[in-house]
């Protein structure tokens, strides 16, 4: 909260009368505008506006005020200071000329006055010959320290009734993390329905919370969890990529910032379709045991949620309150962009540069990208990405671990097929090219009610046309663009 704050008294500072405040919380905001209040006038003088009771101070109702001129007309013609929060304006604004140029002349009436006006509302939906006059400031979702305090009432509440609280102050802190980027009405039901019916307030409670937090936060829409299902030995090959990812795997610990490192910002995998680039997102989240959400750039321009910039980022505070996470941006070359004559992406990228920049979030972001010609070059200069690797089709060598995974993960006994001879035949072949020829194999000896055969391969091999050859072209584009600009995923060379 104290960003949110600070953002705030800078703006009454220089004299704002109208400020936006972005949130779903509105008793939270409402509690720290009372408190601040109270700090600069000596008394609660907080009047609260909505649209069935109009303005009301405390218990006492303003009458006649249901009108949102009218109630900015009382405002304007008391000389008494203080704050004055309005609750449901802005669907009001953007469909009332009348009321839009009030709100205008409000600004200019009241600078100065020790009188000032605060918006709330859950995104910046707001008339564009309105946005010059406002300041807009994001509320940001609870810190730790709040969390904390609800956290221990909570424990302090259910011991008072008897029952036993079995956490250790390790355990209290891995329950208040769990609760990090919900509201502090969503973290209370998250507890609330975590321990429900149990007599005992314990560890098993924190998964629970875990998995609302995860739905919680996907109700947006545009940020997908995805469950930890990949391991280093689902992913053939790629062995430089591998250790460095091993090199890093203590690098969000309280051992690595006392040793004096600085946590890693993220990688851009690029390369050749099929080859891995998602499978390492999925397998980074794994290795170093964090979340992982993927961003849907197509959810955020479709405009389901609200405008693109903002879905972007409340997206990334999202991202910024569940940390320590992974963020995976796939395809980032579709969504993140300095498009001519797109004002919205070219806002998105500007945004992105700037947070990646500056957020000091335990954040990291897992970008892949088929054509990377088309991503600006601010967004690949150094310091933005720790690292960038070219994934190529694999090598013989990483064709033969591919074979060997793809398997085993289908029941069938790797020795009993002449690998290196399938790995030669395939030479060319994308990882994901192998896996559907396993697969269409199978089906075909599915089909026979019978055992899978290397001839059920051949078959496939023999009718099916790699990406290698049907896009030979842009494969040779895109090794010319890496060979000085990116570090080879894998050391091998042998094709």
């Amino acid at each position: 909260m104290s960003n949110s704050i600070s953002d705030i008294k800078a703006s009454i500072t220089s004299g704002q009368p109208v400020t936006q405040i972005i949130s779903y919380e509105e008793k939270r905001v409402e509690s720290a505008l009372r408190q601040f209040a109270k700090q600069i006038y000596g008394s609660d003088q907080l009047t609260v506006w909505d649209i069935n009771t109009g303005l009301c101070k405390g218990d006492a109702v303003i009458p006649e005020t249901q009108d949102p001129v009218l109630a900015f007309d009382h405002i304007i013609n008391q000389e008494t200071a203080g704050f004055f929060v309005f609750r449901d304006l802005p669907p009001l604004l953007n469909n009332s000329h009348l009321l839009q140029r009030k709100l205008r002349d409000v600004y200019y009436l009241l600078k100065n006055s020790k009188r000032f006006i605060f918006i709330l509302s859950p995104d910046d939906q707001f008339p564009d010959v309105l946005k010059k006059e406002l300041d807009i400031i994001f509320f940001n979702l609870p810190e730790y320290d709040e969390l904390e305090s609800l956290a221990v009432k909570f424990l302090e509440t259910h011991r008072q009734a008897g029952r036993v609280v079995n956490l250790n102050p390790d355990q209290i802190k891995e329950l208040i993390i769990a609760l990090q980027g919900l509201t502090l009405d969503e973290a209370y039901k998250a507890l609330k329905k975590a321990y429900y019916g149990k007599n005992d307030i314990d560890v098993d409670g924190i998964p629970f919370i875990h998995q609302e937090k995860k739905r919680l936060i996907l109700k947006d829409g545009v940020l997908e969890y995805f469950p930890h299902r990949f391991t280093l030995g689902d992913m053939g090959g790629l062995d430089q990529l591998k250790d460095w990812l091993g090199k890093r795997q203590k690098a969000f610990t309280k051992e690595a910032q006392d040793y004096g490192l600085q946590r890693p910002k993220g990688i851009l995998a690029m390369g050749v379709s099929g080859c891995g680039k998602s499978l390492s997102a999925k397998v980074i989240s794994s290795q170093w045991n964090l979340p992982l959400f993927r961003l849907d750039m197509n959810l955020v321009y479709s405009g389901m949620s609200g405008s693109p910039e903002l879905v972007f980022s409340r997206a990334l505070k999202t991202m910024d309150s569940v940390a320590p996470a992974v963020l995976w941006l796939d395809e980032i070359e579709s969504g993140i962009s300095d498009k001519q004559g797109d004002s919205a992406s070219s806002r998105i990228l500007g945004y992105f540069l700037t947070w990646m920049q500056e957020h000091t979030s335990e954040v990291f972001v897992a970008a892949t990208a088929n054509r990377i010609d088309l991503l600006p070059a601010e967004l690949l200069r150094r310091g933005r990405f720790d690292q960038i690797f070219f994934i190529d089709l694999p090598t013989r060598r990483e064709r033969e671990e591919i074979f060997t995974i793809h398997l085993k993960k289908t029941n069938n006994i790797p020795h009993e097929f002449n690998i290196p001879q399938l790995a030669q035949i395939t030479k060319g072949w994308s990882g994901s090219e192998i896996e559907q020829a396993i697969i269409s194999a199978m089906f075909e000896a599915f089909n026979d009610n019978r055992k899978m055969s290397e001839d059920d391969l051949f078959v496939i091999f023999g009718t099916s046309v790699p990406l290698s050859t049907t896009m030979e072209e842009q494969i040779k584009k895109i090794r010319s663009w890496a060979h000085n600009r990116a570090v080879r995923a894998t050391k091998d060379k042998e094709y």
